[in-house]
């Protein structure tokens, strides 16, 4: 046999330092999102949509005028096609009234209220609610917004989250503003009194209008306003208690005794969705699974599509890295964890319930932003199931150490077996953890990419802009646009796409002038017809 002696590495990550990383890798791999998508272009549900906005404000040149006629069709569409009214308000929204260049904006718009709404629900649950570091929470939303749009699963998932308008409106951004909502709620409880009037009424005014967001959207602010409220009712009859951000000895009766509302008027917003009387129309042109059917098909996918087809290896090692996170969040936290089987299943559930409405009404999944956004949602809840179990772990652990007689700040002696962890920063064991995290993902990814440039999305991205496959797709779209402002023109044959990118083509015309979409591209450029052609 034989000794050896490595070296071994002393090195202690600083918590602030690593959020800064853990951003500045965030914006630096969005970037080439952002660049892409300066090449976008209106297509299908664009110009039907946001048709009386456009005729509105190319008529009148007046944005308050534009600004509520979309109100007038949201209304018109709530008490005839469909009942989710917020979304039919926002669907006039498109930047490409004001022109088609300027439908760039798109994905600017997503993946800033993406950005934003994780953010803010993190830090509100993290630091407003549990009281941790706020660098370890921005660590933790920087980690899971990463995952959620660099592994986005490829082709119309991506095209429909941050490109596409009116797909992106109707799902990625609704789940935006419900972690917001939700964020505002958490804060409401935990801040101090006088922070809390301005709080609580957008809560409340938010609330609302997430009740008329997609179905998949406004049941699950559904079911956690249905769970606010019967908090509040057992903290209330003092079966549960919540502590008191401000003084922990004394009840936050204040804080949960307002949380109620924004609960409650969100629930209002969704009943007023759920019997518009519009619903009765589109309900008749479609035919989906029962209630019943339709919760066990969405247990499957939960399953068959985002645990097995969506966790890649890449989500696996985040997954690990967010252990290591809250493994040192769970220094500051005193609150108790003690039923990780209940969350995990609560988790579970939710995420599945998020594919109920589609399955109910459609009986499919198929579209790319009904699966982006249930994506989206299985990866917070995934973080949030990691950081429960682990702080979960973490106190176990300490309370057998205690009922040992032996004292639990030893514990990270022997988790570290190289020092105890400071305030502000990682032991070299939790360190070398998050650089051996780091280093597989760099390490897999290069292979990964080489093989494959749409692995990523920021891969698929530049690669889209580098092929010239945007700019001739941009190209092509501003000769068509020529034919379909052209006065004179009356029959439009547009020519057919040389290049689709990845990241931006959603849909087309056909050569068939009535097909949907060439339809309402006629009535959008006032032509007679549109059609596909050589000439």
């Amino acid at each position: 046999m034989f000794t050896y002696k490595l070296p071994k590495l002393s090195i202690k990550l600083n918590i602030k330092m690593l959020s800064i990383v853990a951003t500045i890798i965030y914006i630096v791999t969005t970037v080439p999102l952002l660049v892409v998508g300066l090449y976008n272009w209106p297509s299908a549900d664009d110009m039907s949509l946001a048709l009386e906005t456009y005729r509105c404000w190319n008529s009148t040149g007046n944005i308050f005028a534009t600004f509520f006629t979309a109100f007038k069709v949201g209304f018109n569409e709530y008490m005839n096609w469909m009942g989710y009214f917020f979304s039919n308000v926002m669907f006039c929204y498109s930047p490409s009234i004001f022109g088609e260049r300027w439908y760039a904006l798109v994905a600017f718009e997503m993946l800033g209220i993406l950005t934003f709404g994780v953010c803010y629900f993190f830090n509100a649950l993290f630091v407003r609610a549990f009281k941790t570091d706020k660098h370890l929470a921005n660590t933790a939303a920087m980690l899971t917004l990463t995952v959620i749009v660099q592994c986005m699963p490829a082709g119309l998932p991506r095209v429909e989250s941050f490109y596409w308008f009116s797909g992106a409106i109707n799902y990625m951004f609704m789940l935006s503003m419900a972690l917001f909502w939700l964020g505002l709620v958490i804060r409401i409880a935990c801040d101090e009194e006088k922070r809390r009037g301005w709080k609580l009424f957008w809560a409340c005014f938010w609330g609302f209008w997430l009740g008329g967001a997609n179905y998949m959207t406004a049941l699950q602010c559904a079911i956690c306003s249905v769970l606010v409220i019967v908090i509040v009712v057992l903290n209330k009859n003092g079966i549960v208690r919540l502590d008191s951000a401000e003084n922990k000895d004394k009840s936050n009766d204040y804080n949960v005794h307002f949380i109620w509302l924004p609960a409650c008027i969100n629930l209002l917003g969704f009943m007023a969705s759920c019997f518009a009387p519009g619903n009765a129309t589109r309900e008749a042109l479609v035919e989906g699974f029962g209630p019943v059917k339709a919760i066990l098909v969405a247990i499957l996918y939960e399953y068959n599509m985002l645990i097995n087809q969506y966790t890649r290896w890449e989500v696996l090692v985040a997954a690990a890295l967010m252990i290591v996170i809250s493994w040192k969040m769970s220094n500051s936290i005193r609150h108790r964890f003690e039923h990780p089987l209940i969350f995990t299943v609560f988790a579970f559930g939710l995420s599945a319930s998020n594919m109920v409405p589609p399955l109910y009404a459609l009986s499919s999944m198929e579209a790319g932003r009904l699966k982006s956004i249930v994506y989206a949602e299985y990866i917070v809840m995934m973080m949030l199931v990691v950081f429960y179990v682990t702080v979960w772990a973490k106190q176990s652990i300490e309370k057998r150490f205690e009922a040992s007689g032996r004292n639990s700040e030893e514990l990270p002696k022997i988790t570290s077996e190289r020092g105890k962890d400071s305030d502000n920063s990682f032991s070299p064991l939790l360190s070398q953890m998050i650089l051996i995290g780091a280093a597989f993902i760099l390490f897999g990814s290069v292979l990964c990419v080489y093989d494959d440039p749409q692995y990523y999305s920021a891969s698929a991205a530049i690669y889209d802009v580098a092929s010239g496959d945007a700019a001739t797709y941009l190209s092509e779209n501003q000769e068509r646009l020529a034919v379909l402002k052209d006065e004179n023109i009356k029959d439009a044959v547009l020519l057919p796409y040389s290049k689709k990118p990845s990241m931006l083509a959603f849909d087309d015309i056909t050569e068939d002038s009535e097909y949907w979409i060439n339809r309402i591209m006629a009535r959008y450029y006032e032509k007679d017809s549109v059609v596909l052609g050589d000439s």
